[in-house]
């Protein structure tokens, strides 16, 4: 269920050294697991959140019913939270969605139609968001930032879900790539990525992995302290384990993952 954000002037927090509670945030795939967690976490913090998800009412202020498999909904998602905000300080790309897309078995309709929406909804709409999103962070800046949660199958992919994993991994690229025009162009942006591990959600029901899930509320709190450090790359939990094996021990962390 959505749930309308708003400034609250609670608990302080810092941000790269800037009060949270002065943050205009959208956090997309916020109407539901760690996204809607986070949406909640930020405003306790003293943020005022607009959120979108396909399952957003539209009696709810602060949450905007978005479809992001759809071309130029996440950009339309950003004009509006600029439109009721007045501005954007941090845009957290959060939301995803995973499918079991067995490619090997033939050209199937089906999965190749859940395939594409995983590209639209975890990539495409990273892509739009950022794009659509900069020049307000630009101006911003210097206290402003681009977040995106990605996760461990972006570094060691499992089987059942190549195209998903491919989806990560490549924003984990695109975050990379646009730290270099950030540097330069807009310094007061911060690029950081969000690396989570298995948390228990609706898209992960049914699903185990190597170690326990994370709760959403501990996952987003999670998720909060990294945005408060600011540094580029924040695993998460059973990631920080598996990035630092993946290191030493490369082959170790990729089979560990790929039946996950």
């Amino acid at each position: 269920m959505a749930r309308s954000y708003k400034r609250t002037g609670r608990r302080r927090s810092t941000m790269g050294g800037v009060n949270i509670s002065s943050k205009r945030v959208l956090v997309t795939g916020g109407t539901g697991g760690v996204g809607l967690a986070l949406a909640d976490r930020l405003t306790s913090l003293g943020a005022v959140v607009v959120t979108c998800g396909r399952s957003a009412p539209p009696d709810h202020p602060h949450a905007v019913r978005a479809d992001l498999a759809v071309p130029g909904e996440a950009a339309r998602v950003v004009a509006e939270a600029v439109r009721r905000l007045g501005g954007l300080d941090v845009v957290v790309a959060n939301a995803g969605v995973q499918y079991p897309t067995p490619l090997t078995l033939g050209p199937d309709p089906r999965t190749l139609a859940l395939a594409r929406e995983e590209i639209e909804v975890n990539l495409a709409s990273v892509v739009e968001l950022a794009a659509a999103a900069w020049p307000h962070l630009a101006a911003a800046a210097p206290d402003a930032a681009f977040v995106a949660v990605t996760s461990g199958l972006a570094f060691a992919p499992k089987r059942s879900a190549p195209v998903y994993c491919a989806t990560k991994a490549a924003v984990h690229i695109l975050l990379e790539s646009l730290r270099h025009p950030a540097r330069t162009a807009s310094p007061g942006v911060r690029v950081q990525e969000i690396v989570l591990p298995l948390v228990d959600t609706a898209m992960t029901a049914g699903r185990e992995g190597p170690a326990k899930k994370l709760t959403p509320s501990a996952a987003a709190a999670a998720v909060a302290r990294g945005m408060a450090g600011g540094r580029p790359v924040v695993p998460v939990g059973a990631t920080r384990a598996l990035l630092a094996l993946l290191r030493v021990a490369p082959a170790v962390g990729r089979r560990i993952l790929r039946d996950g």
